[in-house]
């Protein structure tokens, strides 16, 4: 007979409300990971979802560049809105701030794409 020690029992129940098209999908992802059940899916999503912390410090130069580049459109849109005129030259640095931001959006989504928890996670080929 397999006794658990206090300590590998589970007694603690946690509750949680879905609507039926979370439902649908929580079952979905249960069988495409390969696990028991859904109790086992949600805990080892859980325990599989790092926490990620960011500080202020490790944004500060990314900030302050999306700063210079949000200040000079702005300045361009002013200068636009005095004048009535924009100029390639302009259009061009616009263009070239934003593909900067885009880039580095996309390197961020890249990295916390990494982390992401799906169905393939607890695949049986996966598991421990």
């Amino acid at each position: 007979m397999n006794v658990k020690s206090d300590e590998e029992r589970k007694s603690k129940v946690l509750k949680v409300r879905l609507n039926n098209k979370e439902f649908a999908k929580l079952k979905q992802y249960t069988e495409e990971s390969g696990l028991r059940s859904m109790s086992e899916y949600i805990f080892n999503s859980i325990l599989a979802t790092p926490i990620i912390e960011l500080t202020d410090e490790e944004l500060t130069p990314e900030k302050a560049r999306f700063k210079e580049i949000a200040d000079r459109i702005n300045s361009i849109a002013i200068q636009v809105n005095q004048t009535g005129n924009i100029y390639p030259e302009d259009m061009q640095e616009i263009k070239k701030g934003l593909a900067e931001i885009q880039s580095k959006l996309t390197e961020y989504q890249a990295k916390l794409e990494r982390f992401a928890v799906t169905p393939q996670t607890f695949t049986l080929e996966t598991r421990p």
